[in-house]
């Protein structure tokens, strides 16, 4: 969540800063696609993203897209890029990193524009799909997701992106979830009678998908149930049959906020890494 997210240390009860991203950093941006009302603007449409920032070395090794949460600006979303690439790096991996960056700092309903900006993350799902895809064909090296989150919406719902708009198995190697902003039973085979479950497509996109969730996490607890009446997968892990690629992992003892999953020294760098 951005205010509630990413980028600083008030932002997001983080205990520490995120470092200042390269202004060439390379991003895969969806910035002003759409209005305050989660209009699309004129000009893009339902899977259009661009480039920018310097690709110019990236390609050769597999790639890890970092998904930011909400109320991120530009600078915000790759700044969180940038501080997770180097926790990953301090931990052993060697790939490229780059931002995945959405307008999720547009929104003026009366919650904040809470119900606005899920709403814009929702339909990037299927913008974040397209670049998966146009990546595995155009480069073909793997596609790591790592998201943060109300990033973690965008995620899930490029997973039903790459099977249902375009039958895309097995289309990144892993996602993983940090501190996800969406319910505990959406990555679940079964939400029962009145949510929507999306496990199944989870089970068809990724290779692999990992959840860490935090049980003791304040933003998740205060403001993501004050808004959605229910738990986050974030807090809780999933509640329902996981899908077979699953796993949740919970690091209650090792994250002391929000902010801090993706971030060097504080956060959960060395178990991600572990997974891969």
């Amino acid at each position: 969540m951005g205010v509630v997210s990413a980028s600083g240390t008030a932002a997001a009860g983080s205990s520490t800063a995120n470092a200042d991203a390269p202004s060439d950093y390379p991003r895969v941006t969806t910035r002003d696609h759409f209005d305050d009302d989660a209009n699309l603007a004129d000009g893009e449409t339902a899977f259009s993203y661009q480039k920018a920032g310097d690709f110019a070395g990236i390609g050769d090794e597999p790639l890890t897209l970092f998904v930011h949460g909400w109320m991120n600006s530009e600078d915000d979303a790759l700044d969180g890029a940038y501080e997770c690439q180097l926790a990953l790096e301090a931990n052993g991996y060697g790939g490229d990193t780059a931002a995945f960056s959405w307008d999720s700092d547009q929104g003026d309903s009366l919650d904040l524009g809470w119900a606005d900006a899920k709403d814009i993350a929702e339909k990037n799902g299927p913008k974040l799909a397209n670049f998966v895809t146009d990546w595995n064909a155009n480069v073909g090296t793997d596609v790591r997701l790592v998201a943060h989150s109300l990033g973690a919406r965008v995620t899930i719902f490029a997973m039903e992106s790459l099977e249902t708009d375009f039958g895309a198995a097995d289309a990144v190697t892993s996602a993983t979830l940090l501190g996800g902003a969406v319910a505990e039973d959406a990555v679940s085979l079964d939400a029962g009678w009145f949510d929507s479950e999306y496990g199944d497509h989870i089970e068809y996109a990724a290779e692999q998908f990992d959840n860490f969730h935090d049980d003791g996490d304040p933003i998740l607890e205060y403001v993501y149930e004050t808004r959605e009446w229910e738990d986050a997968v974030g807090e809780k892990g999933c509640d329902g049959p996981e899908p077979d690629n699953y796993t949740d992992f919970d690091v209650t003892d090792q994250v002391d906020a929000h902010g801090d999953y993706y971030k060097r020294d504080v956060g959960v760098a060395d178990q991600i890494v572990a997974q891969w």
